[in-house]
């Protein structure tokens, strides 16, 4: 006996209907618009976000670079034994060391100030300063001001840094602690 056999066309031999093998092949073009509205949306978010972070950073790059610079002088003038001045221009977001030069056998400090190098940069244009604050880092580990140079000031000396509304303060006390605060 022979079986019969029975043949059943497989789905991808049948013929397909041509609209839906234009729909297959891509994207609408609204598909398309809907896609590109979306991420248009997204982006229009992520704007502001994006530029606070980056003001943020600036501000806290600008601080910290502040801080670290009045440290590493305080470290320098114990080191070489003299004083050195420190004074942050705000027309060019630098500061400028100035320092009583050792010379003479014995070594002694020279009794007036010197400018070391140019003014250094510190911050971005961007990030503003209020105010020429000049102090001394003294070889004792202490800070003071021009005008009294023997007693460390109390309580501190602040520095503010400012991007737009927010603000950084740099705070060095008499004993040569430096702190950065954000109110």
């Amino acid at each position: 006996m022979k079986a019969n056999r029975i043949y059943v066309a497989s789905s991808s031999t049948r013929h397909r209907p041509a609209s839906r093998c234009r729909r297959a092949l891509g994207f609408t073009m609204i598909e398309l618009l809907v896609v590109v509205a979306i991420v248009l949306i997204v982006f229009g978010f992520s704007i502001p976000i994006i530029t606070t972070s980056l003001n943020n950073m600036h501000l806290g790059s600008a601080a910290s670079s502040l801080s670290g610079a009045i440290q590493s002088t305080r470290y320098l003038a114990i080191s070489v034994g003299c004083p050195y001045q420190f004074t942050v221009v705000p027309a060019s977001n630098s500061y400028q060391l100035a320092t009583e030069v050792v010379s003479g056998n014995p070594p002694a400090c020279a009794s007036t100030y010197t400018n070391v190098g140019s003014p250094i940069p510190f911050a971005n244009s961007d990030v503003t300063i209020t105010a020429t604050t000049t102090f001394l880092l003294n070889p004792s580990g202490t800070v003071s001001t021009v005008a009294t140079p023997t007693v460390p000031v109390y309580p501190s000396i602040s520095i503010v840094l400012a991007h737009g509304a927010t603000t950084k303060t740099v705070w060095v006390t008499g004993v040569g602690n430096v702190k950065v605060t954000a109110p």
